[in-house]
Formats: C-alpha cells, structure tokens, sequence
C-alpha cells in the first residue's frame, strides 16, 4: 500500500509540472556540462526572461538572441524538439562573452531529442532544470518582473519578428518611441501625443536585431525579418 502511495504522489508531483513551466518568467541562472561543470550568463543590461507556451513556438528562450522550438511533451516532464531556430545578431558591449553563451543556449538543443526537466523551490523562488541525454544541464529560477519591468504589461507590441507594420499598444498612452540599431544608433523616432496605439512601418529596415524605447522608460527587443 506505501508503494502505491508513494507512485500515486510521484505521478501527481509531475502532473502538477507543466502548469508551473509554462505559467512561470524564467531567467537562466547557468548552464552545466561535463567540458564546463558551471558556465553562468554574463551580465546583460537588460532582463532575459524565456518562456513555454502551449501554442507554437512552445520554447521562446531569450539571451540577447533567440532559440525558438516547438515541444512535443510526452508526460508531463519529457519533452521532444522539433523545428528549432536560432538568431544570431552580434553583441558587441563585450568580449563576446555574450555570443559565446548563446551558442552554447542553441546547441543544447537539437530537434528531434527529448528532454527531461524537473521543477522545484528554492525559498521564494521556483526552480527548473533542463536534462539533455549527454548530460548537459541549462538551470533557470523564476523571476518576478521588478517594479520598472511591471510596465511591460501595459504595452503590447506585435507581430514580433515583424516583416513590415510593428503595431505597439499602450493602455495609458505612448509619448515617444525610439528605435536604435546593434551598434545604438538611433535609426528612427517618433513623438506623438498620448496615442494609445501607433503602427510603426518597418517595411524599409534593415533584416536584424532592434531595441525599441517607448516613453523613455522601457526598451524591448524586436527581430526584423
């Protein structure tokens, strides 16, 4: 009877798995492997948050790039990946630390291998591990977005990759946007009054990696197709 109770409540543990995976920020906090037992994410001027998702791309993992996937799971802590892409804009504020790193990111996952993860808690935070089948190991912990970050919630910017029109929302209004290339420089401005919604033509730019201010408070990140 122990021996039942004890499969009953592993199963239930791992049925309770994918609401907190795909209902959780998650910002990496290393990765391991048997050539680097500890590589941990050089700083960054801005939060890198990823994300799973039920609808395709289920894998949305950002550091500076992205690695982007669809996930078949297989019970509620396996998963397979399929269609996996990458972008590879340079970073250029560092040694290529940076770049490094997401390479490493990109290569740990390779379509067509499963993965186990495991998620548990540490103090306030939730934790998650990612398992590939030659013992590398990408670690996150849950982030709740500080006070400044609270504002992404009240824009909304889509479609991001955007081919041509980027349309960006504000419930309390946009005053200004900014858009800036790898390099900082600023490639575009426009300053309206307390505009609500704005439709940007990216029709003309450049294929790459942009940074969007709005309100002189917050950048995002967009990929122009």
């Amino acid at each position: 009877m122990k021996k039942i109770l004890f499969f009953l409540f592993i199963a239930n543990f791992f049925s309770a798995q994918n609401p907190d995976l795909l209902n959780t920020n998650w910002k990496i906090t290393k990765m391991v492997s048997e050539i680097r037992p500890d590589q941990f994410p050089p700083p960054m001027p801005y939060e890198q948050v990823s994300h799973f998702s039920t609808t395709a791309p289920q894998l949305s993992l950002s550091f500076f790039n992205i690695v982007s996937a669809n996930l078949t799971f297989s019970g509620q802590n396996i998963f397979t990946v399929s269609n996996k892409t990458c972008t590879y804009a340079d970073y250029w504020d560092d040694n290529g630390e940076v770049n490094q790193f997401f390479d490493s990111l990109c290569a740990f996952f390779d379509n067509g291998n499963t993965y186990h993860y495991y998620i548990g808690n540490s103090g306030s935070n939730k934790t998650l591990v990612i398992h590939s089948a030659i013992f590398e190991e990408i670690h996150f912990t849950s982030t709740n977005l500080a006070t400044t970050e609270n504002k992404l919630s009240q824009y909304a910017l889509a479609p991001n990759p955007v081919n041509r029109i980027l349309t960006v929302q504000n419930s309390v209004g946009i005053n200004s946007v900014q858009i800036f290339d790898l390099l900082g420089k600023l490639v575009h401005e426009l300053k309206n009054n307390n505009a609500k919604t704005l439709d940007i033509d990216m029709q003309n730019f450049k294929t790459g990696i942009y940074f969007i201010k709005l309100n002189n408070d917050k950048t995002f990140k967009i990929i122009k197709e």
